[in-house]
């Protein structure tokens, strides 16, 4: 198996991570009627926090599965899930934070949410882009 087709043990650890993060912001929005933390900078409906905090925690449970996994192949689609919502929530944080005038305090959660992205980002980099731009460099020299 070829070194990009491997998810490495510091690629687990990161995940194992992530999994631990998203546990615990995903029982936060999950309990938040009960906890009454100002997680978001809007007001959030009952019902909606829950579901939000369903949704996190089951990041969580794939970032925990992605960690037990040994190929990429195996790992990708749950990756990719993580990539396309941390994304959009990084996104739509930012939009509150610079236009809709989030409380600065909000900054906290994007700068967490930023440098999982960015892991997530390199794997994808690292694990697709580069063995395919290898294989169409030595497709195009043959």
């Amino acid at each position: 198996m070829a070194h990009y087709q491997k998810f490495s043990p510091i690629e687990r650890a990161l995940s194992c991570i992530a999994g631990i993060v998203n546990l615990l912001v995903g029982l936060g929005f999950f309990f938040l009627p009960e906890l009454h933390l100002p997680l978001w900078p809007t007001d959030i409906p009952t019902i909606l926090d829950r579901f939000i905090g369903a949704i996190i925690i089951g990041n969580a449970a794939g970032a925990f599965l992605l960690a037990t996994e040994k190929e990429w192949g195996r790992v990708r689609p749950l990756a990719l899930v993580a990539v396309v919502y941390g994304t959009l929530v990084a996104g739509a944080l930012l939009y509150h934070l610079l236009w809709l005038g989030a409380p600065p305090t909000f900054w906290l959660y994007f700068l967490v949410d930023t440098p999982f992205l960015l892991v997530y980002y390199g794997l994808f980099i690292y694990h697709d882009l580069v063995p395919n731009f290898s294989s169409q460099r030595s497709h195009t020299s043959s």
